[in-house]
């Protein structure tokens, strides 16, 4: 799974990155992207393009932005090269295979979930439209977001844990990536909860309000952890 988590990087955005031993170019411009890789095949680069025009329009009108970027997108192939960035971008080391620098930016490595990753990092991107202090603030939000918008279900009745009732709590969810990833697993199920419950604009004043449950919803955590359980027990349990 990918790593989301973001800060403003300076430089421009138009210059080669060489860090290892592959160097990105611009390869492809499209309407509302401008893709830099370096050793990437030309068909994936493409099919990285395409999935973000396709899902540009309606992730900008689930979470009513009006419009962004032009973003950049960079590709990495060189799994060295990628995560020497990724060090020290963060100053500390994730095993993951996607994040953003800002509003602006995703960068991303090569991979058969490509497609995937990169539309979940484009979702997180925008979510910064919405609230420009929102990256990882809560962390759980953050990802539930870019889970749902991206149609990334993982059937709660394939994990153990939710089988067993060992439900994690809102807390818990909010692990590092290097310590915990059950978010990954839970995000879009709970981003279904609450916009079957409070519907869209509910999600989005959750996401103006940095996930205060008991502001936006009148419910303390642990009641919404209660009410969110049952709601995905009844659905997929």
């Amino acid at each position: 799974m990918t790593l989301m988590a973001t800060a403003y990087c300076a430089g421009s955005p138009a210059a080669p990155t060489t860090v290892g031993s592959e160097t990105l170019e611009l390869r492809l411009t499209t309407e509302h992207f401008r893709l830099f890789a370096g050793r990437t095949s030309t068909a994936t680069v493409q099919s990285a393009s395409d999935a973000l025009e396709r899902q540009y329009a309606r992730v900008l009108n689930d979470l009513h932005v009006t419009t962004v970027g032009p973003i950049t997108v960079r590709i990495w192939q060189d799994d060295a090269s990628y995560y020497a960035v990724l060090d020290r971008y963060f100053g500390v080391h994730y095993q993951a295979r996607g994040y953003i620098a800002g509003q602006d930016e995703l960068r991303l490595l090569a991979g058969p979930r490509l497609d995937v990753d990169v539309v979940h990092e484009f979702c997180q991107a925008v979510s910064l439209s919405v609230s420009p202090t929102f990256a990882n603030n809560p962390r759980w939000l953050w990802e539930t977001v870019a889970l749902h918008e991206n149609g990334e279900l993982v059937p709660p009745r394939t994990l153990d844990y939710m089988v067993r009732g060992a439900y994690p709590s809102l807390a818990d969810l909010n692990a590092d990536p290097n310590a915990g990833r059950q978010i990954y697993e839970l995000g879009y199920v709970i981003g279904e909860f609450i916009v079957e419950r409070w519907g869209r604009s509910g999600f989005l004043d959750l996401i103006r309000a940095r996930g205060d449950v008991n502001g936006v919803f009148g419910f303390s955590p642990d009641r919404f952890e209660l009410e969110m359980y049952a709601w995905i027990r009844a659905k997929y349990l």
